[in-house]
This record gives structure tokens, C-alpha cells and sequence, in this order.
């Protein structure tokens, strides 16, 4: 468990790490390989999934009502994923910087947007590491109203 500290000249958090701990807030608990139900996905089309095999996943559908499970994790600054949204072409877009990515292969499409995240030299760096360090991508298929991890 971490402990919380409030002296300004120490680490703000005890982790094992040099960094903090990745928190999940509430994710959905998949049962056994059934992940969420298609209707449980609200405007945003994805959610995060707690699985006893993979960790937090983001699961979702694109807008062609295809089904999709990736790693959680932003490859920019570690973002949930499952906290984002699928853009009407299909990307899976992070909820900080708006950096897409492809759900069928986990490459990052675009780098992250903004005033400092979007200057073109910096968002192309990330961008060539997110093609580089890709999201893990789960085959999954949709049966009886449900996502499900394939065997």
C-alpha cells in the first residue's frame, strides 16, 4: 500500500520504484475471459477492464462494431487509455493529449496535440516511440452481447 508523505523535500509517494505506482481507480471486473458487455460502453466506446491474466486492459468497439482489448497505458505520459475515446475513424484517442491509436496492430497514429505536446518535432519523437513501443493488442470477439478474450 502506499503511504502518502507531505514533506516538500521527499518523495511524495513510498513506492519499489523511481516512479509512482500506475493506479486504477474503478474498472470493470471481468469474469473469467468475458470482459464487459457491449452495452455497458457508453459514448466514449471504451472502458477499462480489470483481468486476472493481462492486468487493466482498455476495451472497446470501434465505430464499425469491431471489438478491441489493448494495454492501458499511454506510451506519451501514461495515461488510461480506458479513459479515452474512440474517434469516429476507429483510433483509440488518449484522454490527456489526444495522441490515437490503431486497435488493430497498437501502433500510436498520431502524436499527442496542444500548445507544447504538438510541436511537430516533439510529437513526432513520440510518435516514432509509440511505433516502436506499441500497444499489446488481445484478439477478442463479441458473443452474446458480450466482449470476449479469445482462447
Amino acid at each position: 500500500m502506499s503511504h502518502l508523505r507531505n514533506d516538500p523535500h521527499e518523495r511524495g509517494v513510498d513506492s519499489p520504484g523511481l516512479l509512482p505506482p500506475v493506479v486504477h481507480d474503478h474498472p470493470v471486473q471481468a469474469t473469467g475471459r468475458r470482459l464487459v458487455d457491449v452495452g455497458q460502453l457508453d459514448d466514449r466506446r471504451v472502458t477499462e477492464v480489470r483481468t486476472e491474466e493481462h492486468g487493466v486492459l482498455a476495451v472497446g468497439m470501434t465505430p464499425d462494431g469491431s471489438p478491441f482489448a489493448v494495454s492501458n497505458l499511454c506510451r506519451h505520459q501514461f495515461a488510461k487509455l480506458g479513459r479515452g475515446r474512440v474517434t469516429d475513424d476507429g483510433c483509440l484517442q488518449c484522454p490527456w493529449h489526444r495522441a490515437d491509436y490503431d486497435v488493430t496492430n497498437g501502433a500510436m497514429k498520431s502524436g499527442p496535440k496542444g500548445r507544447i505536446f504538438g510541436f511537430k518535432p516533439y510529437s513526432s519523437a513520440v510518435r516514432w516511440f509509440g511505433n516502436v513501443a506499441k500497444l499489446r493488442t488481445f484478439a477478442v470477439e463479441v458473443v452474446d452481447g458480450a466482449i470476449w478474450l479469445k482462447d
